[in-house]
């Protein structure tokens, strides 16, 4: 889920960030001030994946930069700016807490992200002990769900059980597959969906016959060799292998897959179904070219709806290059934060849940209430601060928080036919 740049593109990222140590992101302050600062920590994995944290931060300034050039927020008649704080969460939950305290200390109690599902679970219990809102916009773990979160605890991405229901009853409902194997990391992420699509698939019908693990610490997943885990699950001959990976590592899985003997004597190769990632432009740059016709992805990034093309367009115009698949989800957060805060005239977290719904079209809106899409922010200030309701249709599609603080989900279902991304079926919630 980490695209690679190119070089030109990094030389761009490096003149407008400053890199205090290798592990560190942040604006340049010097050339920013902020009228009436609204603190907001952004945080990200650099350790485990710069490229994709600087994506993601991106695409949260973009949405700070669209908001404080149109007035910024008017909290109790005081005009305010968003000011946003770079944190690394470093990939594991010891650097995770450490960031809370860090935040603690700079009196910043609103948080986006973290990235991943093994420093998500422990921050937001950590959060949850400090009052502070954290909204991810790439942890799909399903215990965040169902922790007693005193509604402080969101994402705009959707949970794992799902994305993961889907794929399973696709393939077996849609593709009529009846035997299959699981590819899963080591890891909270790949434990958690690994048990999901197991139990779905076999409660439609079909057969897991193997599942196989590969190590994510202290490797170089680019550079790992996947044949021992490929082998395994290829002797026993199924028709479709679930793939819960990373972008980091799934070009290297298809060279893997096209290298194994095992795999060239199947004369109907088996399809290879991805998780939610950030997969398409790494498979195109270089995945197997004839195992990646084999793939299939799922997405909750609907990449043809107007709202996403929009947020697209405006992201490549400002960076030069293009978002991330979960940048739109970040995006998202801020937005749906920033009108939380204005519904309710306040920065408290307390205030903020009260109306993250209320602005997202789940709960309380009057039948005037006025949809509010990409780049209409001055509209939607306006109608806020007028006591009309919106509802928020976001860059990743309709939010419509539930009552376990995750998103109303649309997925898609692609693949790649003839080096181009392909959006091949639809699914609702």
């Amino acid at each position: 889920m980490k695209i690679r740049f190119l070089y030109a593109q990094v030389i761009f990222l490096i003149s407008i960030l400053i890199f205090t140590t290798c592990d560190d992101l942040k604006e340049d302050f010097n050339i920013k001030s902020y009228k009436n600062p609204i603190k907001i920590a952004v945080v990200g994995d650099v350790t485990i994946g710069r490229e994709f944290a600087e994506n993601v931060f991106f695409a949260v300034k973009m949405a700070a930069d669209e908001i404080n050039s149109n007035g910024g927020l008017t909290i109790n008649g005081v005009e305010r700016e968003i000011e946003l704080v770079f944190k690394n969460s470093g990939g594991t939950p010891e650097i995770g807490e450490t960031v809370i305290n860090e935040l603690i200390n700079e009196n910043i109690d609103i948080i986006i992200g973290p990235t991943v599902s093994a420093v998500a679970v422990d921050m937001a219990n950590l959060c949850i002990e400090n009052n502070i809102l954290m909204m991810t916009y790439s942890a799909t773990v399903p215990e965040l769900s169902y922790l007693n979160d005193r509604n402080l605890i969101w994402r705009t991405c959707p949970s794992d059980a799902f994305s993961g229901i889907v794929m399973a009853d696709y393939a077996f409902d849609s593709l009529d597959i009846n035997k299959g194997a699981i590819l899963y990391r080591e890891d909270k992420f790949g434990l958690a969906m690994k048990e999901i699509i197991a139990e779905e698939f076999i409660l439609s019908g079909g057969k897991i016959l193997a599942a196989a693990s590969y190590p994510t610490e202290e490797i170089e997943l680019n550079l790992y060799d996947y044949s021992n885990q490929i082998n395994h699950l290829l002797k026993f001959e199924p028709q479709i292998i679930f793939t819960i990976v990373f972008e980091l590592e799934i070009g290297k899985i298809t060279q893997d897959f096209w290298a194994s003997p095992l795999y060239q004597n199947y004369v109907l190769k088996p399809k290879i179904f991805l998780t939610e990632g950030g997969f398409p432009q790494e498979l195109i740059a270089n995945g197997q070219p004839n195992v990646v016709e084999t793939i299939l992805g799922i997405s909750s990034s609907i990449t043809t709806s107007s709202n996403y093309i929009t947020f697209k367009n405006n992201y490549f115009q400002k960076f030069d290059f293009e978002p991330v698949t979960y940048a739109e989800h970040a995006y998202d957060a801020l937005y749906s934060i920033v009108y939380a805060m204005l519904k309710a005239q306040s920065v408290l977290p307390d205030d903020i849940k009260q109306n993250l719904r209320m602005v997202t079209g789940n709960t309380g809106l009057g039948s005037e209430s006025v949809i509010i899409n990409v780049n209409e922010y001055e509209k939607a200030k306006v109608f806020l601060l007028s006591d009309i309701d919106i509802n928020y249709e976001g860059a990743s599609g309709a939010i419509n928080f539930d009552e376990n603080g995750d998103p109303e989900s649309k997925f898609v279902i692609w693949g790649i036919r003839n080096g181009e991304y392909t959006e091949i079926s639809y699914f609702e919630k």
